[in-house]
């Protein structure tokens, strides 16, 4: 059985810093790469779910003082087909 696989490309790794940048209180130039790629493996997650590629901001990190979301273009996602075993 085959089935997809989506991960974050380096455009979606733009976008998710650019998000963190405009709505995060540390702001974009606090996130290395290592911890941009932890947010982007959030988004995967949730695509794994049957979600949307999403991110959130906490309301006590978000400058807004309210949870920020963040849906990744697709554009922002590679997807492959890969092979399963039932």
């Amino acid at each position: 059985m085959k089935t997809k696989q989506y991960s974050v490309n380096e455009q979606g790794l733009n976008e998710i810093k650019e998000f963190l940048a405009s709505n995060h209180k540390k702001g974009g130039d606090h996130f290395t790469r290592e911890m941009l790629q932890a947010w982007a493996a959030d988004a995967e997650f949730q695509l794994g779910e049957g979600n949307p590629a999403m991110i959130e901001i906490r309301s006590f990190d978000a400058v807004s003082g309210r949870t920020e979301t963040f849906t990744l273009s697709d554009a922002g996602l590679d997807c492959a087909e890969i092979e399963i075993e039932e």
